[in-house]
C-alpha cells in the first residue's frame, strides 16, 4: 500500500539522521581538537555532550509524533476512519518536514565547519537578491498579516559573495522574525553603501512586541538558542537559522549584531565588503 512505502521512507529518514549525527560528531571532534590543543579533551567533551543534548531535544518530539501515529496505523489500519488515517498522516508528514528541516540547517554548518572556504564566490546584484528574496517569502505568508517594506538603492549594488548562502542569510533572517517576533505586522530590509563604496550595510527591523533582555540579545546567534522556546517550536524554528546567518556572513569577512529596536522588535545589522579579499 502507499501509504506502507511512504512509512517506511519516513523511517529510513530517521536512520540517516542518526547516522547523519555521528558524522557530524566526529567532524566537530577532530575540527575541536586541531583549533583548542591546550584544552582539546575538555572542550570535544563539552562539545559532544552539548550537541548530543540539544539535537536529542529537537529530534524527540517529531521522533515520538512520528513514531505514535505510524505504530497506530501499522496496528490498526482497518479500524481507524479514513479521516483520522489522512490527520494522522498529517501530522506525520508534518514532522517530517520539521525533521528535514535540521537536517538541512546542520548540514549548511557542518559545511562551514568542515571547509570554512567553500564559498562558491559570484558577482551578484545585492538589491535584486533581496527583492527575490522578499517575494518568494511572500508566497509564504499572509500579506494582509505582515507587511514588508523595502528601503533600497535604485541602482544596482554589485557584489562578490556566494550567492546560494546569501539567499539563506535573508531567508533565515525572515525567517527568524517571522517565527519569533509577537503581535508581528511589519519587516523593513534597508540597505546602503558605506565606507567610499566598500562596505554593503544591511538591516532588517521587526515590530514584533518581543523584549529581550541585553544578555539575551548577546545569546541569540548561538546554536540552538531560543529566547522563546515554546512558540519557536510551534512555528517550525530549528534554533539553528541565527547560527547559520552568522557563519556564512563571518565566512564572507562581514560582521553582524543584534539589538532591540526602538518600535520594539529586534534589529539585525550586517556589513559585507562588496568585493571579496580573494577577487
Amino acid at each position: 500500500m502507499t501509504w506502507e512505502i511512504w512509512l517506511i521512507g519516513v523511517l529510513g529518514i530517521l536512520c540517516f539522521i542518526l547516522g547523519f549525527l555521528v558524522f557530524i560528531l566526529n567532524k566537530k571532534s577532530k575540527k575541536l581538537s586541531k583549533e583548542n590543543v591546550v584544552h582539546d579533551q575538555t572542550n570535544e567533551e563539552d562539545y559532544r555532550r552539548d550537541f548530543v543534548a540539544n539535537v536529542s531535544h529537537e529530534l524527540r518530539t517529531p521522533v515520538s509524533i512520528i513514531k505514535g501515529f505510524s505504530e497506530t496505523l501499522l496496528e490498526d489500519f482497518e479500524n481507524v476512519k479514513e479521516k483520522k488515517r489522512k490527520d494522522f498522516l498529517e501530522k506525520i508528514n508534518r514532522n517530517a518536514n520539521r525533521l528535514h528541516s535540521l537536517i538541512e540547517d546542520l548540514l549548511l554548518l557542518a559545511q562551514f565547519d568542515g571547509n570554512p572556504n567553500s564559498l562558491k564566490l559570484q558577482t551578484i546584484d545585492l538589491t535584486k537578491t533581496i527583492r527575490e528574496v522578499v517575494e518568494e517569502c511572500k508566497s509564504r505568508w499572509n500579506p494582509q498579516e505582515l507587511n514588508v517594506l523595502l528601503d533600497l538603492p535604485n541602482f544596482e549594488v554589485p557584489i562578490t559573495v556566494d550567492p546560494q548562502k546569501m539567499i539563506s542569510v535573508f531567508e533565515n533572517l525572515l525567517e527568524n522574525a517571522f517565527n519569533h517576533a509577537k503581535e508581528l505586522s511589519r519587516i523593513t530590509i534597508r540597505l546602503k553603501i558605506i565606507e567610499k563604496h566598500t562596505i554593503a550595510l544591511c538591516e532588517i527591523e521587526d515590530d514584533g512586541q518581543t523584549t529581550i533582555a541585553p544578555a539575551e540579545i548577546e545569546k541569540l546567534f548561538e546554536r540552538f538558542y531560543r529566547v522563546d522556546k515554546s512558540r519557536s517550536r510551534a512555528r517550525g524554528g530549528t534554533g539553528l537559522g541565527l547560527s547559520i546567518v552568522k557563519d556564512i556572513i563571518e565566512a564572507h569577512n562581514g560582521q553582524i549584531v543584534a539589538k532591540q529596536s526602538k518600535i520594539g522588535g529586534l534589529i539585525f545589522t550586517f556589513k559585507l565588503p562588496l568585493q571579496a579579499k580573494d577577487s
